[in-house]
């Protein structure tokens, strides 16, 4: 049995060894306070340019419909809307309309205008029996501010082509809803803008937190791990280790624990800073974004996960014989741990008993119903299968690399001949050059 004495002495030294690194310290401490601040700047500049700029809309035609009897498209240079944008065009810019005459095809490649919205000469509340008027928009193609101003001259369109029904219901002596069967209630619809905003954004932060906290614990275990491996053999420093009187498995699980600290630890710090962004949001807003005992509860889980990616990273880098060979083992991991992380943000994915113990996605759906702001209660009973995977993982990544530090073959690499094998394919010849 390993002496847990021991084990914390060496978890200890390495954890001290790493936070000497000036490296790791600008990284994982340094870094996010300087850059979350920023990226929390640059949306809001982003988001005021965007309110500050405008697209502006061509319109010919114009004088067809002032010369009516009919609700109004315009007024002045703006677009009469009667509700609000839909999803698809309510983050585009501000429109402006802007009469034209002449080419509207040569005012779009001169980009004087967004998109052009022809009125025809003929245009009028028609009769049902009459062949319809034909309003036509045009844009440039290619061109994504383009393709946004006319999604929303669309939507103005449609809204204005309510009005207009409704008129020529009411000049024939029928209600204006004549054509509405039924009335659809959607209480989210009734909802103040602000509300609505803040139930997107709550709904995205459950979806988006536990996959970064995921992204956090992949890179704050890869770099330690690596370093008190590989790290060590190009240091020569492991044979110092190997030759006190220490078990190997206390060193495995030494190493071990100190990158589970280093990774659990940086996740905590790069969460406090979204937190502390959150909180200011929802203070902003005056409505609940984040759920702050589901949010502990989340980053709790984010333990074992921690453990989990500590223990195949530290089995990973013993094999490798350098810190480069180790970040070659390493980022296949982070390609095999995207999937499953995906797979918990597919659109309406559940935490149910076919996914329960997928390593990782159960995790990351574990966590996303903890940070709900919902009613419904927490599926714990799926809380065994999931930690159970997770455990399993654990214990299978710390087995080999307690294995592979038993074997001299493994931990002296580096001044061993190559002996075969398909690793050994390629072995290099006295001249420098290789050979099959």
């Amino acid at each position: 049995m390993p002496s847990w004495q021991i084990v914390r002495l060496i978890t200890n030294k390495e954890f001290r060894d790493l936070m000497r690194d000036r490296r790791t310290v600008m990284l994982i401490i340094i870094l996010p306070a300087v850059l979350y601040p920023l990226f929390g700047a640059t949306a809001f500049l982003f988001a005021r340019t965007m309110l500050d700029q405008q697209s502006v809309i061509g319109v010919m035609g114009a004088e067809q419909i002032t010369q009516q009897a009919i609700p109004s498209l315009l007024d002045g240079d703006r677009f009469v809307e009667t509700t609000t944008p839909s999803e698809t065009v309510r983050f585009s810019r501000p429109l402006t309309a802007r009469r034209l005459a002449g080419d509207p095809a040569a005012a779009l490649r001169r980009r004087e205008v967004d998109a052009v919205l022809i009125i025809p000469p003929d245009f009028s509340i028609r009769p049902t029996d009459q062949p319809r008027s034909k309003i036509t928009i045009l844009n440039r193609e290619g061109d994504e501010t383009s393709k946004l101003a006319t999604q929303r001259v669309k939507d103005i369109v449609r809204q204005w082509e309510r009005r207009l029904r409704e008129a020529r219901f009411l000049k024939q002596g029928l209600p204006k809803d004549f054509d509405q069967i039924f009335d659809i209630v959607d209480p989210f619809s009734s909802q103040p803008p602000v509300k609505k905003a803040a139930d997107e954004l709550r709904d995205s932060f459950t979806q988006v937190f536990p996959f970064l906290l995921m992204l956090w614990l992949v890179s704050g275990a890869i770099h330690p791990a690596v370093d008190m491996t590989a790290g060590e053999k190009e240091r020569g420093t492991m044979e110092t280790l190997l030759i006190s009187p220490v078990d190997r498995t206390e060193i495995v699980l030494g190493k071990f624990l100190a990158t589970t600290l280093f990774a659990f630890g940086s996740v905590i710090w790069n969460a406090l800073w979204i937190i502390a962004a959150a909180l200011f949001t929802q203070t902003i807003l005056n409505y609940p974004i984040v759920n702050l005992i589901g949010l502990a509860g989340c980053v709790v889980i984010g333990l074992p996960l921690a453990m989990l990616f500590s223990a195949v990273c530290v089995a990973l880098g013993v094999f490798a014989k350098s810190t480069k060979e180790g970040q070659y083992y390493l980022l296949p991991l982070i390609l095999l741990v995207l999937p499953l992380a995906f797979w918990s943000m597919a659109p309406g994915a559940q935490l149910d008993g076919s996914n329960c113990w997928i390593p990782i996605t159960g995790a990351l759906l574990l966590q996303q119903q903890l940070l709900s702001l919902t009613q419904d209660a927490v599926p714990w009973g799926y809380a065994l299968p999931i930690f159970g995977s997770l455990g399993i993982g654990i214990v299978a990544a710390l087995s080999l690399a307690i294995w592979q530090f038993h074997r001299e073959s493994v931990l002296f690499r580096e001044s061993r001949p190559a002996s075969g094998g398909f690793l050994n394919w390629f072995r290099a010849r006295p001249d420098g050059k290789t050979s099959v």
